[in-house]
């Protein structure tokens, strides 16, 4: 196993920690606890108040990720590939259950340590968090099983290439219920993702939508809610009138270049792209 608590180093207003795969800590900045790793913030919580089980920064209600999880109202299989502070957490109803996968257990322990983030522990105390590979692991889950599924891990400078590959995406698809919805997350600051999605949906044939959202700039917190690029992709057109979405997706069409496969990634062609 990862050796993912070897020693917790006290920061002034937080704490950090190693695991494999980097440095993850959690500080303080105004009103907000925020979880990071490396220099990416992976979600933010409220210190405190009425407001700290309400989702922020990329998972904020009015986002494209909060618009899509608002409007899921149905029962059903939640998954959440890239666990974060658990910020998506709050959106859960009655009858929906959430699974999460992540790769990190560091990430996992903070977020399920009440000290530091409590959207978990309240808003989905039950869920099942899978630590691994969230490919590997999806893929062992039964085929048509989510109603939601949620591709979050391409924030961070190093892209994790085989998750945006067309046998990912075809992987992802299989796992949906004939009314699902895939939701990938693709704002990065490097690369142009969406285009790169949107080949991928094209060459398997399916429909796409995407929506950018910018930042209210009058907010009183940049973690109050952010700027974000959002893609979702369902089997058919009907998957998503099933969802009472908010105005503002629109069609996503590939350009006719090649998608990346699992024997095929352009990581250069993706900056160039931007």
């Amino acid at each position: 196993g990862f050796r993912h608590w070897r020693h917790r180093k006290p920061m002034s207003g937080g704490v950090s920690d190693r695991s494999f795969f980097g440095v993850v800590k959690v500080i303080e900045q105004g009103d907000y606890r925020v979880l990071m790793h490396g220099t990416t913030a992976h979600g933010a919580q409220f210190i405190g108040g009425s407001d700290s089980l309400r989702p922020t920064t990329y998972y904020a209600p009015g986002t494209p990720i909060g618009d899509v999880f608002t409007a899921n109202t149905q029962p059903g299989q939640i998954g959440v590939i890239g666990l974060g502070a658990g910020s998506v957490a709050c959106f859960a109803r009655p009858g929906q259950e959430y699974v999460y996968y992540e790769i990190d257990p560091l990430v996992a322990q903070f977020a399920q340590d009440d000290r530091y983030f409590s959207y978990l522990s309240n808003c989905t105390p039950d869920a099942k968090i899978i630590l691994g590979d969230g490919r590997l692991s999806l893929a062992a889950e039964k085929d048509g099983a989510f109603r939601l599924l949620l591709i979050d891990a391409f924030s961070s400078a190093s892209v994790p290439a085989h998750l945006l590959t067309r046998e990912a995406v075809e992987l992802y698809l299989s796992k949906l219920s004939d009314d699902g919805v895939l939701v990938m997350h693709v704002s990065n600051k490097h690369m142009n993702l969406k285009t790169l999605v949107a080949r991928i949906a094209d060459d398997l044939g399916v429909p796409a939508r995407y929506k950018y959202s910018i930042a209210d700039p009058n907010q009183a917190s940049e973690y109050e809610s952010q700027a974000s690029q959002v893609v979702i992709i369902a089997k058919s057109e009907a998957a998503f009138s099933t969802f009472d979405l908010q105005p503002g997706w629109s069609t996503l069409d590939g350009d006719g270049k090649r998608p990346w496969r699992d024997v095929y990634s352009y990581v250069l062609g993706a900056i160039l792209d931007r």
